[in-house]
């Protein structure tokens, strides 16, 4: 009897104790978030392009005949001189003789040419007083016509011996300085072969290559940025002279900017990088890469506020990157409100608080 009277007890205690179990109601969470609107833009991202700087205006001098160094002053990587200074010479004492040579059969033929044009005259008289035969003036003559070719042979001979001569000396075609030796004094060299490199050095160009997709927008005197990693914070400004119109090897377009250099900071050899400003493509809508949340299945979505409290989830697809942002080609429009803090805390239909906005 005991036992069950004490069950009875523990029933009725747990039956008060539910009675005043009363349900809280759940308050809901209203997350503050950091926004942006969205907006567009006539500009697409900007083009960057690496490249190397070369002198606009480099040449190999070789001389135009063989023979041997006797001197050399440009044998200096970095000297200076200025157009017409002599840069190398050549042993002149073997184009000396053939000019002697020369001379020497050039008086001795004119000296023949001289005669047989005497010869000509005279027997021109006797035939018209009918001492001598027809065949005998045609005689004269043709002597004193073979002779008159081999005095214009042989002048043209001392012309291009004197030429020679003349090619024993190297001389500066413009004014700059050598980049790069390749002979050593008392050397013996072939025509046409590079003694030295030599560069102006007063504009430089810039070789770069563009896929065939934006080789169509770019013309030429379109004016660009150029910066060379040896020269940071030093700005230059190129012109585009050169745009190529076949492809190369890796299926891109040659493409030249010219550059001036009459500081003379840069040389040959530089790398940097070239800028082409925003290119004008149509409006693109652009959002702050914070927006963007990355699905597992590869896609992206952003949070877009609704009625200034609430957020809805949109799907979007996205295109290039640029100082604008990233930008979206499908998805939101221009104007929307998008979440750019606080993105992975959030939930479709979740009650929002806005504490700051950009645009």
């Amino acid at each position: 009897m005991k036992k069950i009277l004490m069950i009875l007890l523990s029933l009725f205690s747990l039956l008060i104790a539910g009675c005043n179990d009363v349900a809280t109601p759940v308050k809901e969470v209203i997350r503050p978030v950091k926004t942006a609107i969205v907006g567009e833009s006539g500009f697409d991202r900007q083009w960057v392009f690496s490249g190397t700087v070369e002198d606009a205006l480099e040449s190999e001098l070789s001389f135009r005949v063989h023979g041997k160094v006797i001197s050399f002053p440009g044998d200096q990587i970095g000297r200076k001189f200025r157009a017409g200074q002599v840069i190398a010479k050549l042993d002149p004492a073997d184009y000396e003789l053939e000019v002697h040579q020369a001379e020497a059969q050039l008086e001795q033929v004119r000296a023949n040419f001289t005669r047989a044009k005497a010869d000509v005259s005279r027997i021109r008289q006797l035939y018209e007083r009918e001492v001598i035969s027809k065949s005998e003036l045609d005689q004269a003559d043709a002597d004193y016509k073979s002779q008159e070719a081999q005095l214009n042979a042989w002048a043209k001979m001392l012309d291009i011996a004197r030429k020679k001569l003349k090619y024993t000396v190297l001389k500066a075609p413009f004014d700059g300085w050598v980049s790069a030796v390749n002979i050593n004094v008392h050397q013996n060299v072939q025509s046409g072969e590079g003694v030295i490199v030599f560069n102006a050095g007063r504009q430089m160009k810039m070789s770069i290559s563009l896929p065939d997709t934006l080789i169509a927008q770019v013309t030429e005197g379109e004016k660009v940025d150029v910066v060379l990693d040896a020269l940071p914070g030093q700005p230059a400004k190129g012109i585009v002279m050169e745009v190529g119109i076949g492809a190369n090897e890796s299926s891109s377009y040659p493409v030249k900017v010219y550059l001036d250099n009459s500081h003379h900071r840069m040389r040959s050899g530089m790398s940097g990088k070239v800028f082409f400003s925003g290119r004008n493509g149509g409006n693109h809508v652009f959002v702050p890469p914070s927006a963007i949340v990355g699905n597992p299945d590869g896609s992206n979505h952003v949070w877009v506020v609704e009625n200034n409290s609430t957020v809805k989830i949109h799907q979007v697809k996205i295109g290039s990157l640029s100082p604008l942002g990233v930008q979206i080609t499908e998805g939101i429009k221009t104007g929307a409100v998008v979440v750019i803090r606080g993105v992975h805390s959030l939930r479709d239909g979740m009650k929002v608080k806005t504490v700051g906005a950009e645009s």
